[in-house]
């Protein structure tokens, strides 16, 4: 019997168990990416300061290489030395032809690099190199050198190189996270180490073992994989990408950090815990089954009968002088109305927590999108064009309507349903109160009508258009100001919504635009699909003294598929 019971109850959770383990190796998963994407992230940050220098030196090339080209003839070496010695982290700054032959440079020197490799790596592959030289044939230093081809009339005709001290670049190269394990170097496309951590030579130590791998790790841009280093060791590395086409960064983080660490722990407990979670139900429906079922059976089924009728007040049953099973069937019963009280308690602290998380999402999301909006006036006001101007402005309309409708949803009481004629209002005072819409006149006479996000939504995009439009064609009549109206009316026995916005149309409020003269037709392609999503139908009346754009639909019920 016992046997049989141990066995039934481990079938039963068997489940569970496997649903742990899952569940927590799923965790552990995503801890580990996470952490191997921070090492990513961390990997470009130590290297800021030496890509900036780097790219700064090739911007450099190049633009010397066009200075070159437009310089009179006998002035090249002079502008190489003016350069160096305005730009003190450089050392050296040369023009070679295309035969191999420098013809000037900052040294004021010349040179034969027809057989020097910098000179075939960059003819052979006519684009920028970035190579390390162990002694410069000039500055006899240590250097890093940067190459950028020189064009004329779509030939190449010789190259610009840049030496860069490479004790500078290894100071640059952070060493922050050295405490840490995080150890970074810097490898051109052939394979070949530019900077490391602790210098060139220390690079090996914490690079791959197999040197033949280098030669692949700008193939390998965004990857992130663990391999044996040259000192032994099991360690993470991490590969970004540093100049396009030219360097790549890698980082490498030993595999017993604290996050690896952490990550077997928690592997451990995974599989602990079920084994656990199974000795400690077992155990206890074990002696449960065993102590529950012997005694004063019509007791209890009085007592349940009674709690069933509303008769036992305070949900508790008591025995007198009990066997310890029954007392135990006892205390089950009063832990099972205990528990019934709670969970109910629960539930309702389960919704006033969902609807706190609601009204926080919709809070986010209104801020990101008044964020955006913020971004797109911004722009708008570098924007060099109008038709640049309009398209931003057109754009920050339709995001802070949907920024209204968020706000909406959490300011108010209930976070399912919307109370359109205050969405209305807040977006007509919104978006009226933009710049360039002043001397206007805007008047509304909006109903309550609850709608749900489904409908909503498209509502507040389509007021969105359609004030934009109101706002961009209004004019002043002969017998009045410049006016805009919106009405939003329902009737309540068929649930039959109607919007409307009319504008005066008389003398231009604002001059047209003369690069505007051409309309898009993007507007009115969306309230039509707007239309379209709330099921209802519109209508436009055009008179001399006014222009009125309408739209009915019927207010449904939530639609989660919508």
């Amino acid at each position: 019997m016992s046997a049989r019971l141990v066995a039934m109850l481990s079938l039963a959770l068997l489940p569970l168990g496997v649903i742990s383990l899952y569940q927590t190796q799923a965790v552990l998963d995503e801890a580990r990416s996470l952490n191997r994407a921070s090492l990513k992230g961390r990997t470009v940050e130590a290297a800021l300061a030496e890509r900036e220098l780097i790219q700064e030196a090739l911007g450099a090339a190049q633009g010397l290489g066009a200075t070159v080209l437009a310089a009179p003839a006998g002035t090249c070496t002079e502008v190489m030395a003016q350069f160096i010695r305005n730009h003190p982290q450089f050392i050296f700054a040369g023009f070679v032809r295309s035969t191999g032959i420098m013809t000037c440079s900052s040294a004021r020197v010349t040179r034969d690099f027809s057989d020097n490799l910098v000179f075939k790596n960059i003819m052979e592959g006519k684009k920028p190199t970035i190579e390390i030289s162990k002694r410069g044939s000039v500055t006899g230093q240590q250097v890093i050198v940067v190459s950028h081809p020189v064009w004329m009339s779509g030939e190449m005709v010789g190259y610009v190189s840049i030496s860069i001290p490479h004790r500078l670049a290894n100071a640059l190269m952070s060493d922050s996270t050295e405490d840490e394990g995080l150890r970074l170097a810097t490898i051109n496309i052939e394979g070949e180490v530019i900077s490391a951590t602790g210098g060139v030579e220390a690079a090996p130590q914490f690079m791959p073992q197999s040197t033949q791998v280098w030669a692949t790790l700008a193939e390998r841009v965004g990857e992130t994989f663990d391999a044996m280093a040259g000192n032994g060791e099991e360690r993470v590395f991490a590969i970004s990408e540093m100049i396009p086409g030219s360097v790549v960064l890698v980082g490498s983080w030993p595999q017993s950090s604290g996050a690896e660490n952490a990550a077997q722990f928690s592997f451990i407990l995974s599989i602990l815990f079920p084994i656990l979670m199974w000795g400690v139900g077992v155990t206890v429906a074990y002696f449960g089954v065993q102590r529950l079922v012997i005694r004063h059976i019509s007791e209890l089924r009085s007592a349940m009968r009674k709690y069933a009728l509303g008769e036992l007040h305070g949900g508790r049953v008591e025995l007198h002088n009990p066997p310890e099973e029954l007392a135990d069937t006892a205390r089950a019963f009063n832990r099972m109305v205990l528990f019934l009280a709670q969970a109910e308690a629960q539930q309702e602290q389960d919704l006033r927590d969902k609807e706190v998380l609601l009204r926080e999402v919709h809070h986010r999301v209104k801020n990101n999108l008044q964020l955006i909006a913020s971004i797109m006036n911004m722009q708008a006001r570098t924007a060099k064009t109008p038709e640049a101007r309009r398209m931003l402005a057109g754009l920050q309309r339709r995001v802070r309507g949907l920024a209204t409708l968020h706000r909406t949803l959490y300011t108010k009481p209930d976070t399912s349903a919307v109370n359109a004629a205050e969405m209305i209002e807040a977006m007509v005072k919104d978006l009226s109160g933009m710049p360039g819409e002043s001397g206007v006149r805007v008047r509304t006479e909006l109903q309550d009508v609850m709608l749900f996000p489904d409908q909503a939504v498209p509502l507040s995009m389509l007021l969105a258009e359609a004030l934009t439009n109101a706002l961009k064609y209004v004019g002043i009549p002969p017998d009045g100001p410049a006016e805009i109206r919106i009405d939003l009316t329902f009737d309540e026995p068929s649930r039959l919504v109607r919007f409307s916005i009319r504008n005066t149309v008389g003398t231009p409020v604002t001059p047209p635009d003369a690069d505007a003269t051409e309309s898009t037709g993007l507007g009115s392609t969306l309230m039509r699909a707007f239309v379209t999503q709330l099921e209802g139908t519109e209508n436009v009346d055009s008179g001399e003294s006014h222009h009125v754009y309408s739209v009915s639909f019927v207010a449904g019920d939530f639609n989660p598929d919508a």
